[in-house]
């Protein structure tokens, strides 16, 4: 008994439809798209958590209206200027990949006003800079200045290695 066209598009459609069944069931891809996003959800969850804490901390054990000094660690001896030009710790700052100018200028008000200022920067100076400037908690660590800054007064032999 031959079949004619109708049957035929029917028995293609079924085979069709059980075939994306089996391909939709017989695969795990979304499973496991979906738990590394909600690990990555909980791991930021977690990281965000532990940054309001020192945050919260430093708020708390200073004065609001009290200057939050940059605690830094003493030059052995200051060297004597150039006799043309900057030095290169001097670079702008704005060489840090995520500081534009109007921030250069906001950490300039508060005394960060070098590479080297950066680079010499503790956990404390960042959460105390991060509330002063009214950045985000962690932006500095995220958007890795010290390390940037490290690079950057290294000078250009770091950067040939």
């Amino acid at each position: 008994m031959p079949l004619t066209i109708v049957p035929l598009i029917v028995i293609a459609v079924v085979i069709l439809l059980v075939g994306i069944a089996i391909g939709y069931f017989g695969n795990d891809a979304a499973a496991v798209w979906r738990r590394r996003f909600e690990d990555e959800r909980d791991h930021y969850a977690d990281y965000r958590a532990r940054s309001d804490a020192r945050h919260a901390r430093v708020i708390a054990g200073r004065s609001a209206t009290a200057p939050l000094p940059l605690a830094r660690e003493a030059d052995p001896a200051p060297e004597p200027p150039l006799p043309i030009g900057k030095r290169e710790s001097d670079r702008e700052i704005t060489h840090i990949i995520g500081i534009d100018p109007p921030l250069a200028e906001r950490l300039e008000a508060l005394g960060v006003t070098t590479i080297r200022d950066i680079a010499t920067l503790t956990l404390e100076d960042e959460l105390a800079l991060e509330l002063r400037l009214g950045l985000n908690a962690g932006t500095i660590t995220r958007d890795q200045w010290r390390s940037q800054a490290q690079l950057l007064d290294s000078g250009p032999a770091a950067l040939a290695r």
